[in-house]
């Protein structure tokens, strides 16, 4: 009776019942957390092992199911993406050469190695220095001096842009380089000529592959120092040798009595088109540092003679004076014939008030007569007077017109004789020994002009347009027949 007391009572029973409720309850919870993480782990179940699973449905379940279609599973390949092009291999530290060997290398790599291995020294060590100019103009140098590569858009498909070919690299290859430098050492090394290897210069049309600084030329007394020292490209160091020793030197001695040690405000190289000619969109020869200007000449005695002071007066300007002096003589003629109409209507008024002052004399009464006469003989002779006028004026007006006939002589003369007068003088203030005196500096840059014609492609100076009024220019650019010469 104890035992049914104990466990058959009332307050027993509504423990244990309070108990198992919280049981079934945590089941019941535990339960419906197992259910959703199997639905939400249903996605991620593969397609074959779904099939699996409907194996264990019974028969009538899965044939009423819907059986879903095989689902083909794409995998992504890998795509290789290109890397950045490596940087280029460490500068080579040589100091580059203050003048290129006397003997030119032989043309065959193999019969001089050490020669060809030179100049691929030289090609490299002209490249890098290009290239780190460049970068350090357009600012992709950072304080480490490692170049930043700007983000490269990608081209968009349908676009033509994405068929255009990349462009070609803003930069000479080794191979031609060293071929320049070949060239110009076949070229210049019997010259004795002092020159600095300037880093290759490309930029879009612009540049050469192994231009030259050149300082001087030539050897004893025919030496001549460049100033500033141009960049030019080899070609041109030996044109250039060519016109100092046979024209610029012997026009020097036989005109001028002294050789020239020097030659003022040169220019070579410059990324730029043409100046002064109705050609002004295309490349200049400069740009290809193809081309030399020369602006002055300095003689061994210390004269300095330049262009724009001792060319004298050119074509353009006789013809400009001559227009001046036609205009000027037309608008002379004009005040002139005024003048002189004017004056020979006075003279003829005076001399028909004369003439009726002497009429009225005859008649007048004989205490007037006197009075009359007078008056009539004081016309009389201002009509004379006003006649001599006339007749000075005409004379004075042949005068003239016979000074300017001289002056077109003088002009003429002077441009057939080449004068060089400096350029405060005019050729109709000139003198008539001065016409028949040609100017020695005129004289010698004009052989100068003359001479260059044979050695160069183009050669221009004060006669060819403003633009080269104060200098000579000289290049090499080719030309079908002779040289182009103004």
């Amino acid at each position: 009776m104890a035992f049914v007391a104990k466990y058959f009572s009332k307050e027993y029973l509504s423990k244990q019942i309070a108990t198992l409720s919280k049981a079934l309850e945590s089941v019941s919870t535990n339960l419906s957390i197992i259910a959703l993480l199997g639905l939400a782990l249903v996605p991620m179940v593969p397609d074959r092992a779904a099939s699996t699973l409907s194996n264990g449905v019974p028969p009538s379940r899965s044939a009423a199911a819907s059986v879903p279609a095989p689902v083909e599973v794409v995998r992504a390949k890998p795509v290789l993406i290109p890397q950045a092009p490596l940087p280029l291999e460490a500068t080579l530290r040589v100091a580059p050469p203050s003048g290129l060997p006397i003997a030119a290398p032989e043309s065959d790599a193999t019969s001089n190695p050490q020669a060809f291995g030179s100049l691929r020294v030289l090609a490299r060590v002209s490249r890098e220095r290009s290239r780190r100019r460049a970068q350090a103009e357009s600012g992709e140098v950072g304080k480490a001096g490692v170049k930043t590569a700007a983000a490269t858009p990608i081209p968009d498909p349908k676009s033509g842009a994405a068929k255009a070919e990349p462009p070609e690299p803003d930069e000479w290859s080794e191979a031609e380089i060293i071929t320049a430098l070949k060239d110009c050492l076949k070229r210049i090394a019997p010259l004795g000529a002092e020159i600095e290897i300037a880093p290759a210069v490309k930029h879009e049309q612009c540049g050469a592959p192994a231009p030259v600084l050149l300082k001087r030329i030539g050897s004893g007394s025919s030496r001549v120092e460049f100033q500033p020292p141009p960049m030019l490209n080899c070609a041109m160091v030996a044109s250039l040798h060519t016109w100092i020793e046979k024209t610029l030197q012997p026009a020097a001695q036989d005109v001028l009595g002294s050789s020239i040690v020097r030659l003022r405000g040169t220019s070579g190289y410059a990324c730029r088109n043409r100046n002064g000619s109705m050609h002004s969109d295309r490349l200049s020869e400069h740009a290809l540092a193809n081309a030399i200007d020369i602006m002055g000449f300095v003689t061994a005695d210390g004269r300095t003679i330049d262009v724009i002071n001792k060319w004298g007066p050119t074509a353009r300007d006789i013809r400009e004076q001559k227009e001046r002096v036609a205009e000027a003589k037309v608008a002379a003629k004009k005040n002139e014939k005024e003048a002189l109409d004017e004056a020979r209507a006075a003279a003829k008024q005076a001399e028909k008030e004369a003439a009726e002052a002497v009429k009225a004399a005859a008649k007048a009464p004989a205490s007037k007569r006197k009075q009359a006469q007078a008056e009539a003989q004081r016309k009389k002779q201002e009509a004379e007077r006003k006649d001599e006028d006339v007749e000075r004026m005409e004379n004075d007006i042949e005068r003239r017109a016979s000074e300017v006939r001289d002056g077109s002589l003088r002009t003429a003369g002077l441009q057939k004789l080449g004068k060089g007068d400096d350029a405060k003088s005019t050729p109709t203030t000139a003198t008539a020994n001065d016409a028949t005196r040609p100017n020695a500096e005129a004289t010698f840059l004009r052989r100068l002009h003359k001479g260059a014609c044979t050695a160069f492609g183009t050669v221009l100076g004060p006669e060819a347009n403003e633009a080269h009024r104060n200098h000579f220019h000289f290049d090499l650019a080719p030309r079908r027949r002779s040289a182009f010469c103004e």
